[in-house]
C-alpha cells in the first residue's frame, strides 16, 4: 500500500530519486488570468493554485525591484505582452568601446527590496515545495535587449570584449543579489528559480562554443552559490539545446523547465536515458499542441506517457511546458492536473 506523502515530501522525493506516492504537479506562468478564474469559479490566483491541487509554491518577484515599471532591470524600456516581449530601446546599441559599456547605469544591490523579498517567502506555505527567485534575469537574453538582438550576436563575433564587459557587469549583479537573499533566507527554500533562453525550438541561437565562451561561466558560478546554501536549482531554458544540456547537468542544475518534450532533440526516452540519473524535469505537457488543440483524452494520455517515461523511478514534476493562456480549454487544464494525481508510484 502507498503511503501518502505531503507535498513537499513528494517533490523532494521525485527530485531526489527516492519515487515519491504519486507524480508531482506544478504550474508555471499564468497568462489571461480572468479567462481561468471565471472557468474555474474562483477568485484569486491563490485560489486557482490551491484547487488545482500544486505541489510547489514559487514567490512573486513583482515588487522587489526599485525600478520604473517600463524598464528592465539592465535598464531597457521595455515593451512587454503576455506571451511576447521586445525592446523599445536597446541602450548599449551601437557602442563602440568598454568605457561607454562600463559607464551604462548598471543595477546593484540597492535596486532590490530585500525587505519584501523576505516578505514574499514567507507567504510560501511551508507545507509546499517552496522556489525562491529574481526573476528571469537572464544572461544572453539580457545581452540581446541591451545591444539588440543583432547587436549582441555580432558583437560575439566582432568585438567580444564588449560582451564580456557586460557580462562582468550583470554576473556582479546576479552573484551579489542572490548571495544576500541566500544569506537572509536560504531556510525559506528549498529551490532558487532562475533562467536563460538561448535556444529556438530547432536549436541554439549561438554556437555552443559561444555558450561556453560567455554564458556557461556565469550560470555554473550561480549554480554553486545556491547548492553551497543547500538549496537546488531549478532552471528554464526553453527549446532545444541537446550539445549543452549535459554541461548544464554537470554543473549543477537539478530541475529543468520547461522540458518541451515534442522538439526535436528532447526526446523524453534519450534525455531519461542520459540525464535522468542527476536531472529532474518539469513541464513536458504540450502547450503548442496538445493543450490547445488536443481532446482531454489527448492530454491525459500524454501525462501518463510523461510519467511512463521521465517518471519513471521519480524525477519528474508534470506540468504544462510553458505558460498557461487563454487559447487552451481550460477542461484539459482540469484533465491535466486530475490525471497527474491517478499516476500512482
Amino acid at each position: 500500500m502507498t503511503i501518502e506523502l505531503g507535498q513537499k515530501e513528494r517533490v523532494l522525493a521525485a527530485v531526489r530519486k527516492s519515487q515519491p506516492d504519486r507524480l508531482p504537479v506544478f504550474c508555471g506562468r499564468i497568462d489571461d488570468l480572468p479567462f481561468w478564474l471565471e472557468n474555474f469559479g474562483v477568485s484569486t490566483e491563490k485560489e486557482l493554485r490551491a484547487l488545482w491541487g500544486l505541489d510547489c509554491q514559487k514567490m512573486s518577484y513583482s515588487k522587489i525591484f526599485n525600478i520604473p515599471p517600463d524598464k528592465t532591470i539592465w535598464g531597457c524600456e521595455n515593451n512587454w505582452d503576455a506571451g511576447f516581449s521586445s525592446m523599445k530601446k536597446s541602450p548599449l546599441a551601437g557602442v563602440e568601446n568598454v568605457a561607454e559599456v562600463e559607464a551604462h547605469n548598471w543595477p546593484d544591490v540597492s535596486f532590490v527590496n530585500f525587505d519584501e523579498v523576505k516578505r514574499e517567502l514567507s507567504l510560501l506555505n511551508k507545507s509546499h515545495a517552496r522556489i525562491g527567485t529574481i526573476g528571469f534575469q537572464a544572461l544572453f537574453c539580457g545581452l540581446c535587449d541591451i545591444f539588440g538582438m543583432e547587436g549582441a550576436m555580432v558583437n560575439m563575433q566582432t568585438e567580444p570584449t564588449l560582451i564580456e564587459a557586460a557580462i562582468e557587469q550583470m554576473r556582479r549583479f546576479l552573484y551579489d543579489t542572490m548571495k544576500r537573499i541566500l544569506d537572509e533566507n536560504a531556510s525559506e527554500m528549498d529551490f532558487f528559480w532562475m533562467g536563460d533562453d538561448f535556444s529556438t525550438q530547432r536549436g541554439m541561437m549561438i554556437s555552443p562554443d559561444l555558450w561556453r565562451k560567455f554564458c556557461k561561466p556565469v550560470y555554473l558560478e550561480l549554480f554553486e552559490l545556491v547548492k553551497s546554501y543547500g538549496v537546488m536549482v531549478w532552471f528554464h531554458s526553453c527549446g532545444t539545446f541537446a550539445p549543452v544540456i549535459g554541461e548544464l547537468v554537470d554543473g549543477g542544475m537539478d530541475v529543468w523547465e520547461t522540458v518541451q518534450a515534442h522538439l526535436p532533440g528532447n526526446e523524453p526516452e534519450q534525455i531519461k536515458q542520459k540525464y535522468g540519473s542527476a536531472l529532474s524535469f518539469f513541464g513536458a505537457i504540450n502547450c503548442q499542441q496538445t493543450l490547445p488543440f488536443g481532446t482531454t483524452e489527448d492530454v491525459r494520455r500524454e501525462v501518463r506517457d510523461r510519467f511512463r517515461v521521465l517518471g519513471k523511478g521519480g524525477g519528474y514534476i508534470a506540468g504544462p511546458d510553458h505558460s498557461l493562456q487563454g487559447n487552451i480549454p481550460w477542461r484539459n487544464v482540469e484533465a491535466l492536473f486530475d490525471e497527474a494525481r491517478k499516476c500512482v508510484y
